[in-house]
């Protein structure tokens, strides 16, 4: 299955977002750059992230860090889910103000009834507000809230290792095991059980998200493209990008066809469109 490059969406010139689901704007299986968070605040879903399946209920929270895959599988018709998105510049700010940034490799959680009220009041207010500032702190304010409730040192080790790649996604397998005092196979084994992928495959979206990035500012050399980005060679980058993306990383270099990607959207099937009113 073809993955889809598609970036958070965002009003122009805004570095946070929280959207409210709709059926219409439904997205294909899709990785982005941008740290994302979903909750439900109604309703149930099913989600895939990676190759597993993640059922959600009421006041159930995932975090999606930068590359990991995600799509909504299934939904009830009730379904209230909001999606909230940040800049990652918005989150480097953040962290140069507080000394840290909120980690989003993080592992499923429950909201408790008064909590959920809280999340779901602030951001039902986001999609129509016009103020950029005001909507960025407010949603960074929930951020920090939300963080809080899972201190990273109970996170588990698939979640440490992501947290590490995202800083540094050519990082070497040995030093990643070092950094984490722990061993290969441990390493391996509980990466693939909390994110629902290999590490290499979690790399490859990684170092694709940084090769997108470097032809978004006019990079036009494919190899040199290639090396920066950290697959090691233009061969291996051609390999992953079209086993990942369906095609040739030249394709990449025509404007066009990176909008087509980012703007492209799930057609309702009969069915959806029947159990759904909205």
């Amino acid at each position: 299955m073809n993955l889809l490059w598609q970036s958070f969406p965002m009003p122009k010139g805004r570095r946070a977002q929280a959207w409210r689901y709709h059926p219409v704007y439904r997205r294909p299986a899709h990785f982005h750059d941008e740290p994302e968070f979903n909750l439900v605040v109604r309703g149930t879903a099913t989600f895939r992230v990676g190759h597993r399946r993640v059922p959600m209920g009421r006041g159930s929270l995932s975090w999606y860090p930068p590359g990991l895959d995600h799509y909504l599988e299934d939904a009830s018709p009730d379904l209230e889910l909001y999606v909230v998105g940040f800049r990652p510049e918005l989150i480097d700010a953040f962290a140069r103000e507080h000394g840290c940034a909120p980690s989003f490799s993080r592992p499923h959680q429950r909201l408790d009834q008064a909590t959920l009220s809280a999340c779901a009041d602030a951001m039902a207010q986001v999609p129509s507000s016009r103020d950029d500032p005001a909507v960025e702190g407010r949603l960074l304010e929930l951020l920090a809230v939300l963080a809080q409730m899972t201190p990273p040192p109970q996170m588990s080790l698939g979640h440490r290792a992501a947290a590490l790649l995202v800083e540094a996604p050519s990082l070497r397998r040995d030093e990643l095991t070092r950094r984490l005092a722990s061993n290969r196979g441990d390493v391996s084994r509980k990466f693939r059980r909390d994110q629902g992928l290999s590490l290499t495959e979690y790399k490859n979206r990684l170092q694709t998200l940084k090769l997108l990035d470097l032809l978004e500012q006019g990079s036009s050399h494919l190899t040199h493209a290639a090396l920066e980005a950290g697959f090691g060679s233009y061969s291996r980058c051609h390999q992953v990008i079209r086993e990942l993306l369906g095609m040739a990383p030249s394709a990449l270099l025509d404007p066009g066809t990176r909008k087509r990607l980012a703007d492209r959207l799930e057609p309702l099937s009969a069915q959806h469109d029947r159990r759904d009113p909205g």
